[in-house]
């Protein structure tokens, strides 16, 4: 990627967002009415009042410091898509967690230039983990500098992606092959927390469909950590691309070779 040198308050802009909209989570958190974006009950199709609130005091907060800016939300935000600067919003991740009081939702901001990943951030409120990254600067938990584990692949933790498409959870996203070599699998349906516990060396393979505004801030995350990012067939990952797999180096070229068979 080309060097260059990003606007200095964009990592603090990032982080203040993505913990004012976690104070919104928490206030709603426990106590909140789930709806759908579509007609009867599909778990990917859950939005909650709170996800609204959530991606407007982001944005807000996106276009007043960098309004030359992009931003692509969830939840309907789409401007200036062209823009070299793209911040791509997730206000919500983990919403099928968030509606039965399980913790692991939360926060995820992640910016492009030019279409690669730039800056990352992920917010845990209910953890009171944050977990960020700047591209050559590294990645960080709670300020602690974090970094991939080194496991082999019968010890690996592997997070499936969950439902997608209409399908039963874990259909899809859930490749048999890798499950039947790695060591532990489990599907948590929320991107922000699985890319978090590959940088924080807690897990080792995510492999999913790809979606930019769930994946950005943890591709970031992941590389800054020493992982390693690709598309499912091992090539440079892009935003139109299809599937993502983020692993450490141990592990790649093995899981790559698995996908391809």
């Amino acid at each position: 990627m080309e060097h260059i040198s990003n606007p200095p308050d964009l990592r603090f802009t990032a982080i203040t967002a993505a913990k004012e909209a976690g104070k919104i989570l928490m206030h709603h958190f426990g106590n909140v009415a789930t709806e759908f974006k579509g007609v009867g009950f599909n778990v990917g199709t859950i939005v909650t009042k709170a996800d609204g609130e959530s991606e407007d005091v982001i944005v807000s907060l996106i276009k007043s410091h960098f309004p030359a800016h992009g931003v692509y939300g969830e939840e309907g935000t789409d401007y200036q898509p062209d823009a070299e600067y793209v911040w791509y919003v997730d206000p919500l991740d983990g919403t099928s967690n968030f509606v039965r009081n399980i913790p692991l939702f939360g926060v995820s901001i992640g910016i492009v230039f030019k279409g690669q990943p730039i800056c990352g951030v992920l917010y845990f409120p209910a953890l009171d983990l944050l977990v960020e990254a700047e591209a050559g600067k590294g990645a960080f938990a709670n300020g602690s500098k974090i970094t991939v584990s080194e496991r082999p692949l019968v010890q690996a933790l592997y997070y499936s992606g969950g439902k997608f498409g209409g399908k039963y959870k874990g259909e899809l996203q859930l490749n048999p092959a890798i499950a039947d070599v790695c060591g532990f699998i489990k599907i948590v349906d929320a991107s922000s927390y699985e890319f978090a516990q590959i940088a924080m060396g807690d897990a080792e393979i995510y492999s999913l469909v790809n979606i930019p505004h769930d994946v950005v801030a943890g591709i970031c995350i992941v590389r800054e950590a020493g992982g390693v990012v690709t598309d499912g067939k091992g090539g440079e990952w892009a935003l139109a691309s299809k599937e993502i797999l983020a692993t450490t180096p141990t592990l790649h070229d093995e899981l790559v070779s698995i996908l391809n068979k």
